[in-house]
């Protein structure tokens, strides 16, 4: 009698679950939400990690992109009008401006990093409360903290960094910008674009760029 209560207990219970759909919480499902949990975790990283590092293959594509555009006779200060390649390859009247923020904002673009929409003057660059979100300013005032590809922006001049240069007085950099005082010489300087040194000092910020 009692074994036949049983079985009838263990029926009731197996019918039920087969009614309802219901079964209890398995090991393979806790699994599944602790893997989705540590992919957010990782994603979250990842992100987190695109803000502060721009990492060596995506600055050297940077440094090739500069290069390239050296070969633009529109940055040379004798050509008044240039393209603005991050806004849809507006075409801007300078007469005869240097043209420092272009080239840098148009390497940036076509490097596949984020623009402002706008076209961002050294001023509007050099101003810490734009672009923090496409453009966020690293290493105030330190430039050991600056990596291959960043911007080191003056109120009116910004470059492209590639690395750090110690002398025995003062801190260089090796760089690419557009604007130079020195004479085209068909190596290192074209178009008003320079690849080069340049000292570091007075009142500049660092922009890392972040990938589109």
């Amino acid at each position: 009698m009692k074994n036949r209560k049983l079985l009838y207990i263990s029926l009731f219970f197996s019918l039920s679950i087969y009614l309802t759909g219901c079964f209890p919480a398995s090991r393979t499902e806790e699994d599944t939400e602790e893997k989705t949990e540590t992919t957010e975790e990782k994603k979250e990283n990842e992100e987190n990690k695109e803000v502060t590092d721009v990492g060596e293959a995506n600055g050297a594509a940077i440094m090739k992109i500069a290069a390239s555009e050296q070969n633009k006779k529109w940055y040379s200060p004798s050509v008044d009008s240039t393209y603005l390649y991050w806004l849809n390859n507006q075409l801007i009247v300078l007469n005869g401006s240097t043209k420092c923020n272009i080239f840098a904002l148009n390497v940036l673009y076509k490097s596949g990093f984020k623009t402002p929409k706008q076209n961002a003057l050294c001023r509007d660059l050099h101003n810490t409360d734009n672009f923090s979100d496409i453009l966020p300013v690293v290493g105030i005032k330190d430039i050991s903290d600056a990596q291959k590809g960043d911007l080191i922006i003056w109120n009116g001049h910004v470059i492209i960094f590639e690395e750090k240069v110690q002398s025995k007085k003062d801190v260089y950099v090796k760089a690419w910008w557009a604007g130079t005082r020195q004479k085209d010489n068909g190596d290192n300087i074209r178009n008003n674009v320079i690849y080069g040194k340049y000292k570091i000092s007075g009142d500049y910020v660092v922009r890392r760029p972040i990938k589109k």
